[in-house]
């Protein structure tokens, strides 16, 4: 998994061809997805940001991970594609490994889970969204597995 981060400019800036072009050449980034300029390095996006601030354009910024496996329920919400790629925005979410039980505890946790997660990396890590963390943590005490939640923001600064 890779972490990027997603400058979000006001939509007006499609109505600005010339501004967004100063914007890909004075802060080029990797990728474009609607109005998300999304960069690998945080000097880069922190650039496009002030260059957007200046024009009154800057609406957010996210912290994005690259990510390879299969989208839950709720993944529309918290993350994109962009071809083949995938991406999660890690603000709203959290995220687990299982620990230990079972493969029949495990199983029967994970079909409980299924509605409430996110995403399910090829590593094995779920993400679900930050307020369902004490429903996580019923359903596998319940199924008597264990689980460890990561640090995003430690977690993603190590990546």
């Amino acid at each position: 998994m890779q972490v990027f981060f997603a400058i979000e400019a006001n939509p007006i800036i499609k109505e600005l061809p010339e501004f967004e072009q100063l914007l890909r050449t004075e802060a080029p980034p990797q990728l474009v997805h609607g109005t998300l300029y999304i960069y690998g390095q945080l000097a880069m996006a922190e650039a496009a940001s002030a260059l957007l601030a200046e024009a009154d354009l800057d609406e957010d910024t996210h912290q994005l991970i690259k990510v390879e496996g299969s989208a839950g329920a709720e993944f529309y919400d918290y993350g994109f594609h962009i071809g083949t790629d995938t991406y999660l925005y890690t603000n709203d979410l959290s995220a687990f490994t299982i620990t230990d039980g079972s493969d029949t505890q495990i199983e029967m946790a994970l079909f409980q889970l299924e509605e409430h997660l996110v995403y399910t990396s090829s590593e094995d890590i779920y993400f679900t969204i930050n307020h369902y963390t004490d429903l996580v943590l019923g359903i596998v005490k319940a199924y008597e597995v264990k689980v460890e939640f990561l640090d995003l923001d430690k977690w993603c600064k190590k990546i």
